[in-house]
């Protein structure tokens, strides 16, 4: 009888032993999460033209968001084409020279923070009417075939009852670099060098020559503020937009590809072929054309 308590102690004890052994197991990469210092969040995302509050103004004017000296920084390498120099002067800021496609391609062109217009792009390839009769025309002019299309999907929203108001077409270049310089000024203003204010003021406004605005494809609708993303006219153009050769050019999650921040009012013109292939794929412009 003795012997057999004793077995039964030890069998007891080797259970114990096991069990906790188990525990151990399953709770430590628990505790060893909880010692990992916490992840620095992405900023806010904000507009390339606007804080996210209410506009200054009902104009496409870029203002600047707010400062994210967290944010995350993207490098990219751009091969320089021979004989080209960026117009300005701006540290850290040295585009290469975008590539301006052919026939239907053109529409697909390629300008961001690291691919910049040539010289007399507008002059050379522009042919600027007003999209919508009624708003102000010198705000909302785009290139003609991007005109015509915006103009059968406003008429298309307001048939569905929403109004797609055009804030903002094409801009010079002269109108870009105003609004930049305006925004390293308000950086410099909080304290920034002049190296940081002109990084920070790129992660919310590009640069001139390397806006989509100057190309004459690109329409800000609706209202420069986050809000818009809670509309009917937004949801509206998130299902339609693409039958008319339009497509959200800056979406959620995408500033690591697209250089800028999730903007739910700026609205890019590819072609209505471009634009169901781009939709379908779930990719934005940049890697898209990537894979084309």
């Amino acid at each position: 009888m003795k012997k057999h308590k004793l077995y039964l102690i030890a069998a007891l004890v080797l259970a114990t032993i096991l069990m906790v052994t188990v525990i151990i197991y399953h709770t430590a990469p628990a505790r060893q999460l909880e010692r990992e210092p916490a992840i620095t969040a992405a900023p806010t995302e904000a507009s390339d033209e606007t804080t996210t509050s209410e506009p200054d103004d009902t104009t496409a004017d870029e203002t600047t968001g707010t400062t994210a000296t967290n944010a995350t920084t993207i490098t990219t390498t751009v091969p320089q084409q021979p004989g080209w120099v960026y117009p300005f002067n701006f540290p850290g800021i040295n585009p290469a020279m975008a590539y301006i496609p052919s026939g239907d391609d053109f529409y697909l062109i390629l300008v961001n923070r690291h691919n910049a217009l040539p010289d007399n792009f507008t002059r050379n390839h522009l042919n600027l009417v007003t999209a919508v009769p009624g708003y102000n025309a010198d705000t909302q002019r785009l290139h003609a075939t991007a005109a015509r299309y915006y103009h059968q999907m406003y008429q298309a929203g307001r048939a569905a009852g929403v109004v797609l108001i055009p804030l903002g077409g094409y801009r010079t270049t002269e109108h870009q670099n105003r609004n930049f310089n305006n925004n390293i000024t308000r950086f410099r203003n909080e304290g920034h060098s002049h190296a940081q204010a002109v990084e920070l003021a790129a992660r919310w406004v590009k640069p001139p020559r390397c806006s989509e605005h100057e190309t004459g494809l690109a329409m800000d609708i609706g209202q420069l503020s986050m809000n818009f993303s809670n509309t009917p006219a937004y949801r509206w153009l998130m299902e339609n937009a693409h039958n008319f050769g339009w497509i959200l050019r800056y979406p959620p999650n995408s500033l690591q590809h697209t250089y800028v921040n999730y903007e739910p009012w700026h609205w890019r013109f590819v072609g209505v072929e471009n634009a169901i292939a781009i939709r379908e794929s779930g990719l934005v412009l940049e890697q898209w054309l990537r894979q084309r």
